[in-house]
Formats: structure tokens, C-alpha cells, sequence
């Protein structure tokens, strides 16, 4: 994964002052850095740019939450200050580092040269976010001055790491302007001048911020590199600095995301019948059959691989969200049909189920919907991501596969090493590779987030407060004999299912931690799946995934019933 070093100016010249007044409203907040900042400004229509920085650097706070992240200062040579070692660190943790007085000079290339020696020791994939307003006119030659950034690039390529800079600029003059465009562009990133406080900061934190989210997702990450990368030789004048990285080849076509044997076209498919057949098809069921198509609805008969009812199949009825409103306000006899086949379905009440495909629905229309007797779930428009690679992908073997990566945009993904943007929805795929979940716990740990919950949750003593503090799932696995373990497995059945064990003991955590310190929507739906060859290993019978089930609808019950939270939907497959 790509870690990010942050590097603020601290310099005299942050002193100075730009021109422009800035809203209130633009942190968000109520008592933000901006009711200061006119507090503060002495000389009406201008901000000092410190002042701009910081304002800054609270609103891109949360793309930087949760991230390998080293925040440093750029002062004169000796006096740059590390304020926060590299480290995973929470939204709140951020917002506390506190950047000095600006004072003293600008170290700057021969600065970021050493920070590259010794960042390259620790990975060689590295996002530098820079906020500066001026040049370096203290490193020795040839990394000083204006033309100091080349000799900079080209002893950063020679140390072997690869930079991609983000870069903010703070009134610069057009000479710098040149060559921090060169320096972004040539390495893929992104850079904004402000010259005037207001709209230029909005401005400058959107689009800044957009492009460190997109590098921040390894499947998006490359396209948009070679994309910054294309737009900068479009417009580069001889003598600019060349790329700083290959560019890749082209990406072979699009042929749709793999599910196991499935390949999926389209994860969101306009017509009904295709969105519900596929949404079939990966949850693993078989013999899938058209029942009828109507104006506003679709009804399938299908059989699930495993089911507590072998043989035995389910009828599903999908419709849109919008749908699901058109017929209960505007042809209210297509609802009394919709709800008369339902009940009319010769399959047993609990295998028949009504698929809406979209969230704005209403909690009355859900209530009607639920009085057909058949269980309602609602799912994103965009179908599910797909799971991790099987056992014997050599993805697991060259340590590729990230659950970070996500090539849909509706869904998030649990358990992941960091966290993005709330989502309406979660999955979670357990895995059970023992080297990448061995990966995950270290990663997890120095995250800190059962430390955080301790105070929330000790005067609660519930079950799923009480597990959270558990070292370790693995006595549950002294339980578990599996039906049968295929030779074609390398590994012993106790290794994986103390794999798949910890995998479910972070996962835990982390959907305990989402719903009592929610910083966004909490999710509305939660599907938990497990592969098929995860269930053909027995695992859907494990212990821990039992206690998973478990903790997880105590939860829910107390939160809903207590602390008046609503419980999340949930599926599992």
C-alpha cells in the first residue's frame, strides 16, 4: 500500500498575508478556523497564510484518517520538525497535531532528498502532500533555488522509491508555480495555487482532496496517475522535467469482474431481469428460472448451493425502490397482485423473499411489503464486489490481494486495513489465508481501536462488549472438527480456521467501532458471505462464525432497543 508523508511550510514567509475573506461555513463546523481567521485578520480582505494552511489541513483531514501518514514541517536546514512519526492514526488524532509559530527559512529539496533516503527504507511506493508558498534558497547546490527541483527528482528516482507529489500552493510566484507543476505532473500528482482566499481554497481542497482519494485506492490509483501523467506531457515545454515514473501500458479491455467461475459484464445493469439473475448467480444459487416478468417486477425461482433446506428452492421478486413507490401511490392493483403471488407461492414462507433494488425507500412501504409474509431485503443498485481470490490463487503467494481494493463504489469492505468514505452498505469476506491475515492483525493492532472502545463500552458488560477485548477467537477453533478437509488443501485445518478466526475478530471490531463512533452514515445493510469453497471447507459451521452471528445480533438489539439506534439489515450468504 502506498504511505503518505505530509510535509506543512512553517517558514516566515507564512506570516504574509493573501488577499480574500473565506466563509465561515467552509470547515463545516460551527467555531471554525475561519471565525478566527476574521478574529485575527488585523488588515480587512487579507489571510495570513498559516492561517489558510491550517483551515486546510483540518478539511483534508479524513482522506489522511486511518493511513500510514508521517506529518513533518519545512523550516530552515535543522529546524524541520517531525510532529507525528509514520503511524495509522484516527480522524481525531490528526486534528490534534499541533504545527508551530511560522518562523525561520525554507529547507526544501535537499530536505526532501533525506526524507526520501529515509522513507525508502521502510516502502518505496510513497504520496508526498506538500503546502508551501515560497522556494529554497537554503540548501547547498545544486538543490538550491528555483532550478534546485531537478537535481531533487532525479536523486529521489536514483534512491529508488517512487513519489508521487501532491502539492498546494500559497500565493507562489509564477517562477514556483513552473516548477511545482513540473514536479506534480511529472510524477502523476496533482498541484493547486491559491492566490486568492474564498472560492480558490474550496476549490483547491476539492480537488486536491479528490485526487489523493483516487491515489488512495490502488484500483483507481493507476488510471488516474497516467491520466495526470498524459494531461502534463500534453502541455510540457522543452526543457520541463521529464516522468518520473513508467508509464504502464495501456489497460487491456474491460471484461467485467470474476465471482469464482462467474464473470460479471456489468455490476449495474439497467434492465431488472439482468441485475437480479447476476445478483443470483454470485450469491451461489443454482438452477435459475424465469417465472415471469411483469411492468414492475421481476420473480425468479432459483436454488441455493448451501441452505439449511437442501433442495429446496427460493422465489424471488426484485423491483426498484421506485418502483416499490409507483405501484403503492399510483397503481395500487399492481401492489394487491404483487403481494397476492407472493402469498400464493408454493415454496415455504421462509425460502420466499421480495428484492428491492435501491435505498430510498420508506419505512411504511417496507412495512407493507413485509405483511406478504416474505422477507424483505434491499440491496444497492450496484451489484456486491467481488470476494477474495480462492486458496490457491498465486495472487495470496506474491501478497497482492488487498481487501482495500474495491472496484465498486457503493460498497464498503470489511476487514480492510484503513477505511474510506461511509458507504450504504458493508460486505465483509472473511479470509483465511494465514500470511495475509497475519498482515491484517499487525496492521490492525497499531490502529488502536480497542483501546478506543474500552471507556465506551466497560459500564455496558454485554457479551459483544466483553469479546471485544479478547486477545484472540482461537479458543472458539478448539472446538471445530471439519466434516472433511480436501487433499487439494496445503494447509492443516487448525491453521486456517485460526486464520479465519482472527479475520472475524477484526471484523468485529471494526463494525462495533463503525456504529458506536460513526463519523458518517452508519450503513443500512451489512452482507456477510462466505465463498463457496469457504463452505465446502465447512466454515459456515465453524464456532466462530456461529459467535459472529451472534455477538453481531446482540449488538444490533441493544443498540436498537437502548440507545435507539437503528439496527442495520442484514444478509447472509
Amino acid at each position: 500500500m502506498v504511505k503518505i508523508a505530509i510535509y506543512v511550510d512553517t517558514s516566515g514567509s507564512m506570516n504574509e498575508r493573501i488577499q480574500g475573506e473565506m466563509s465561515e461555513d467552509f470547515s463545516g463546523e460551527a467555531n471554525s478556523i475561519f471565525s478566527k481567521i476574521r478574529r485575527g485578520i488585523g488588515l480587512k480582505g487579507k489571510v495570513k497564510k498559516q492561517l489558510v494552511a491550517k483551515a486546510m489541513w483540518e478539511n483534508l483531514v479524513p482522506t489522511f484518517k486511518d493511513r500510514q501518514t508521517k506529518v513533518s514541517t519545512i523550516n530552515s536546514r535543522g529546524r524541520s520538525r517531525v510532529l507525528a512519526p509514520l503511524d495509522f492514526r484516527s480522524h481525531e488524532d490528526l486534528l490534534k497535531i499541533q504545527f508551530p509559530k511560522a518562523n525561520g527559512g525554507t529547507y526544501l529539496w535537499k530536505f526532501l532528498v533525506e526524507e526520501a533516503e529515509e522513507l525508502g527504507k521502510d516502502s518505496v511506493d510513497w504520496l508526498f502532500f506538500l503546502i508551501s508558498d515560497g522556494m529554497d534558497m537554503s540548501s547547498p547546490p545544486p538543490f538550491n533555488g528555483v532550478q534546485g527541483f531537478q537535481p531533487c527528482i532525479e536523486a529521489i528516482k536514483k534512491i529508488g522509491i517512487d513519489v508521487e507529489f501532491h502539492i498546494i500552493g500559497l500565493g507562489l510566484p509564477d517562477s514556483s508555480v513552473n516548477v511545482f507543476r513540473q514536479v506534480s505532473g511529472a510524477s502523476g500528482g496533482s498541484f493547486v495555487n491559491i492566490v486568492e482566499a474564498g472560492d480558490d481554497v474550496e476549490q483547491a481542497v476539492e480537488e486536491v482532496g479528490g485526487a489523493l482519494e483516487e491515489s488512495l485506492n490502488p484500483i483507481a490509483r493507476m488510471a488516474s496517475r497516467q491520466r495526470r501523467q498524459q494531461e502534463y506531457l500534453e502541455s510540457r515545454q522543452e526543457g520541463d522535467l521529464e516522468i518520473t515514473t513508467e508509464i504502464a501500458p495501456p489497460a487491456p479491455a474491460y471484461t467485467g469482474y470474476t465471482y469464482g467461475d462467474l464473470t460479471i459484464e456489468d455490476t449495474n445493469p439497467e434492465q431488472l431481469s439482468q441485475w437480479q439473475n447476476d445478483l443470483l448467480r454470485i450469491r451461489g444459487d443454482e438452477q435459475i428460472e424465469n417465472i415471469q416478468a411483469y411492468e414492475n417486477w421481476v420473480s425468479m425461482r432459483s436454488t441455493p448451493l448451501f441452505s439449511d433446506t437442501p433442495g429446496i428452492p427460493i422465489d424471488s421478486w426484485a423491483l426498484s425502490a421506485a418502483d416499490v413507490s409507483l405501484i403503492a401511490s399510483m397503481k395500487i392493483d399492481n401492489l394487491f397482485t404483487f403481494l397476492s403471488q407472493i402469498r400464493s407461492s408454493d415454496v415455504p414462507i421462509e425460502n420466499r423473499r421480495i428484492i428491492v433494488r435501491g435505498e430510498n425507500i420508506s419505512e411504511t412501504l417496507l412495512d407493507t411489503l413485509s405483511n406478504s409474509g416474505a422477507r424483505v431485503v434491499i440491496y444497492p443498485e450496484e451489484l456486491p464486489p467481488p470476494p477474495p481470490p480462492e486458496l490457491d490463487d498465486e495472487k495470496w503467494e506474491r501478497n497482492e490481494y488487498d481487501f482495500n481494493d474495491n472496484p465498486t463504489r457503493e460498497w464498503e469492505i470489511y476487514p480492510h486495513l484503513g477505511t474510506s468514505k461511509a458507504r450504504y452498505s458493508v460486505v465483509i469476506d472473511p479470509p483465511v489465508y494465514p500470511a495475509y491475515v497475519e498482515k491484517l492483525s499487525e496492521a490492525f493492532n497499531k490502529k488502536g481501536l480497542v483501546a478506543e472502545l474500552e471507556s465506551k463500552l466497560r459500564p455496558i458488560q454485554r457479551s459483544y462488549a466483553e469479546l471485544v477485548f479478547k486477545p484472540s477467537w482461537n479458543h472458539f477453533n478448539d472446538k471445530w472438527v471439519p466434516d472433511d478437509w480436501p487433499s487439494l488443501v496445503s494447509l492443516e485445518p487448525q491453521t486456517v480456521g485460526e486464520a479465519f478466526c482472527e479475520s472475524l475478530r477484526i471484523t468485529y471490531i471494526q463494525v462495533v467501532h463503525e456504529w458506536l463512533f460513526s463519523r458518517g452514515n452508519r450503513p443500512k445493510f451489512i452482507l456477510i458471505r462466505l465463498s463457496n469453497e469457504s463452505k465446502t471447507l465447512g466454515l459456515h459451521k465453524h464456532p466462530c462464525y456461529l459467535e459472529f452471528q451472534t455477538l453481531l445480533a446482540d449488538m444490533f438489539h441493544y443498540q436498537s432497543t437502548n440507545l435507539r439506534i437503528k439496527a442495520p439489515r442484514v444478509e447472509y450468504w
